[in-house]
């Protein structure tokens, strides 16, 4: 048995992680009228700099069936017998329709393939499934079979939640996720929104008062949902003195350090902007 995961970059995996069974397929992305490919065209730093001086939200491009078709086949001809596939939250993007729709071409164009094809929905964003991944491609150097890490990668997205925050209101004004008026009125009190993402869903749990509060109140809210205070994520933007703050805030309030640190990139980051800060863990 071979076993190869395919994903796409809003998993926000960091490029120094030295991944032996996965590949990462990449968005692209229109950031003003240039088309360029996330992880390849530019660094995360590059792109929250691009953000700042964007006047129009940039847009970004699915995979097609067709990319995921050519994939599909290229992965088999390796000798890869289980191929899992996980995308970013199907309520979202097209990427996981997409992956379907390849999935019944390689089989109606491949009848006598011995090749299994498994589709996920992770439900979520960014290293809420990039970080599960990370753990199963450790499980495939360990040597568990398909089916083991099928169900560990559905019982994970299953009980993740993610927690975001952000300084600014601009970029969810502009991403029409919250009205300018709403965006003024938050701007002039001072609102910083503590953001609940599970399940393909958002929800506002808290709005702090002030830049000094959000982080206290990021943390009490991991402190009160967590389930396991060892297995949490810490995501960050383009603020280096936020990242080490929340980090430290983590540690002290969890008594552990995070298991990951990493940027949040262009999925996270064109809605909420760059200047944004949040934490990946598992819900009770």
């Amino acid at each position: 048995m071979t076993i190869k995961i395919i994903t796409d970059s809003a998993c926000d995996i960091p490029l120094s992680a030295q991944l032996k069974n996965v590949e990462i397929m990449n968005f692209h992305i229109n950031i003003n009228g240039k088309d360029c490919e996330e992880r390849k065209d530019y660094t995360m730093e590059e792109f929250y700099e691009e953000l700042e001086k964007c006047e129009k939200i940039p847009t970004t491009a699915h995979i097609t069936m067709i990319d995921f078709y050519e994939k599909y086949c290229q992965t088999a001809s390796q000798g890869v017998t289980d191929i899992i596939h996980v995308t970013i939250n199907k309520t979202a993007s097209a990427t996981h329709d997409a992956a379907v729709m390849a999935r019944q071409m390689f089989y109606d164009e491949n009848p006598n393939s011995h090749v299994n094809i498994t589709v996920l929905d992770s439900r979520c964003y960014s290293v809420g499934y990039g970080y599960p991944i990370m753990l199963a491609d450790q499980m495939i150097e360990d040597g568990a079979k398909a089916a083991e890490i099928i169900e560990f990668l559905e019982n994970r997205f299953e009980k993740t939640e993610i927690l975001l925050g952000t300084y600014s209101l601009k970029f969810m004004k502009k991403s029409g996720r919250i009205s300018a008026a709403a965006a003024f009125a938050g701007e002039l009190m001072g609102l910083r929104p503590v953001i609940l993402m599970k399940h393909g869903t958002t929800e506002v749990l808290l709005k702090a008062r002030g830049d000094k509060l959000l982080i206290p109140g990021l943390v009490a809210k991991l402190r009160e949902r967590n389930s396991d205070p060892a297995d949490y994520v810490v995501g960050y933007t383009a603020d280096i003195d936020a990242r080490d703050e929340l980090v430290a805030a983590c540690t002290e309030a969890m008594g552990y350090p995070p298991k990951l640190v990493c940027h949040l990139g262009s999925a996270v980051s064109i809605n909420a902007g760059p200047h944004s800060i949040g934490m990946l863990y598992l819900g009770k």
